[in-house]
């Protein structure tokens, strides 16, 4: 079984149909096991570090790249596998050209998603 490190640096890599495919198969898995529920709950619980909330900024940017070069009207979860990997290609050589846009709207999004974690983070306590 592969530790959750090694997960997250094989997500961080691009990955083949095939491989993505497996990924998602294992997390679904994983989703359901009571570990998993137990942890995610005891993660609602606590502050979210600076790391993550970054980590999860940059997610939230490149899916708004996404979602932007793909026209509003086109739903992302409906694309077929190709057509996700060539806008995953044209959108990271657009963010690339503009890095300095990337990195404010990264530093927004952050925000966003701190303040989201607190406001969840206050249910489950009145819970």
């Amino acid at each position: 079984m592969k530790t959750y490190k090694e997960l997250t640096e094989e997500l961080d890599e691009v990955l083949g149909f095939a491989a993505r495919k497996a990924v998602g198969r294992r997390m679904k898995i994983l989703a359901k096991k009571a570990s998993t529920k137990m942890r995610k709950k005891l993660n609602k619980m606590r502050a979210m570090t600076q790391d993550k909330a970054k980590k999860k900024a940059q997610k939230k940017v490149r899916k708004f790249f996404m979602q932007k070069m793909a026209g509003k009207s086109k739903d992302l979860a409906s694309m077929s596998m190709q057509q996700k990997a060539n806008l995953e290609k044209r959108v990271d050589q657009k963010m690339k050209k503009a890095s300095g846009a990337v990195h404010s709207m990264i530093g927004r999004f952050k925000k966003l998603v701190i303040k989201k974690h607190q406001q969840d983070r206050q249910a489950a306590q009145k819970k």
